[in-house]
């Protein structure tokens, strides 16, 4: 039997937070599936509702993008279940627009538990995971861009989560596993 940390209010939601290629979709999919609850990744409804996100940006612009995002949050809060796991970009709460940050950082708040999955707290060890987490996926960022993300966006994922796990070497399945307790 599985009983989830006292830490943690198990009728509400699992909202997982961290920057790109941290892992959050993969823990969510395994945390769901474990509690037997639905899974949610927004960067795909996000996706789905604006027919690709690049093409919207490169036709619209960033800010754009980051105001049809906030809407598209409410839309997504309004249709999920009292009980689920959702994974949430690193841009739609700490992406360069201050005014939407808030926005969607106090919606995410309502929804449950934030789950803030670092790389490490060694900067350098943190950048170099998320490098080779991103070429491992077969993403488009640079090294450079990696660092500017990261320490532009940590403060902001240090200052909302409920717990944090620091993933390093982590597997999904071990990630999950801090969050539960085995009877």
């Amino acid at each position: 039997m599985l009983f989830i940390c006292t830490w943690v209010n198990p009728l509400s939601r699992f909202v997982f937070i961290g920057p790109r290629s941290i892992g959050k979709s993969t823990a969510g999919k395994v945390l769901s599936k474990k509690l037997k609850i639905e899974y949610f990744d927004f960067d795909a409804y996000v996706e789905k509702e604006l027919k690709g996100i690049d093409e919207h940006i490169e036709k619209n612009g960033v800010e754009s993008y980051r105001v049809e995002e906030e809407k598209i949050l409410k839309q997504f809060v309004s249709e999920l279940p009292e009980r689920c796991v959702i994974s949430v970009g690193g841009g739609t709460i700490a992406s360069q627009f201050k005014s939407l940050n808030e926005i969607n950082i106090n919606i995410l708040k309502s929804l449950g538990n934030i789950i803030y999955l670092s790389p490490s707290e060694n900067k350098e060890e943190a950048t170099k995971i998320l490098f080779e987490r991103e070429q491992k996926r077969n993403g488009n960022k640079k090294y450079s861009e990696i660092i500017k993300l990261f320490e532009l966006r940590k403060p902001i994922y240090e200052k909302l989560f409920d717990l944090k796990i620091e993933v390093k070497n982590k597997s999904p399945s071990e990630i999950v596993d801090i969050l539960l307790i085995k009877d």
